[in-house]
């Protein structure tokens, strides 16, 4: 029988987002202070934070810790989106700094049952990140980045094809 298997299925047999085994994620507010959120990001070493809704707990954008970094070491803060002047960094909020999800497109639906080949499609289109939720999207679970799948691929015991 002539069967033919791409590397990365090879690679992901069958695994989900589940197996990745990614810590759980760390969802902020817009509301939450800007240094508050530069903290949480290096204590846990997250490179984005989600931001949720404080009332529905709904999926409005993320901060990039990247982003935060430079912000905060940036010699002139930038102004933030909304217009505001904020007095200083040091009051600053997360709503000033994030990045919202377009309203007309929403994010697409990845959670723990999603395959690993679908994730990396996902980031095959140029996503940096992807959010992880239930499956009702009422619930942030964690943050996937393309080095998990690089590192779970690392991780995983090389079989041949004969072993198939």
């Amino acid at each position: 029988m002539n069967c033919t298997y791409s590397e990365k299925m090879h690679d992901f047999r069958g695994s989900t987002v589940e197996d990745l085994d990614l810590p759980p994620a760390f969802s902020i507010t817009p509301e939450t202070p800007l240094e508050h959120a530069l903290e949480l990001s290096f204590e846990r070493s997250y490179s984005y934070l989600p931001v949720i809704s404080s009332r529905s707990r709904s999926l409005l954008g993320y901060l990039s810790a990247e982003q935060l970094q430079k912000t905060f070491n940036s010699p002139s803060p930038p102004r933030p989106k909304d217009g505001d002047i904020e007095p200083g960094l040091a009051t600053a909020t997360v709503r000033s700094f994030m990045r919202k999800f377009p309203k007309k497109q929403p994010f697409q639906k990845i959670t723990p049952d999603t395959p690993l080949e679908d994730l990396e499609k996902f980031f095959d289109t140029g996503h940096d990140f992807a959010v992880i939720t239930d499956a009702d999207r009422r619930f942030v679970l964690a943050v996937a980045v393309p080095e998990d799948l690089q590192n779970f691929v690392k991780r995983r015991p090389s079989i041949s094809l004969r072993d198939i």
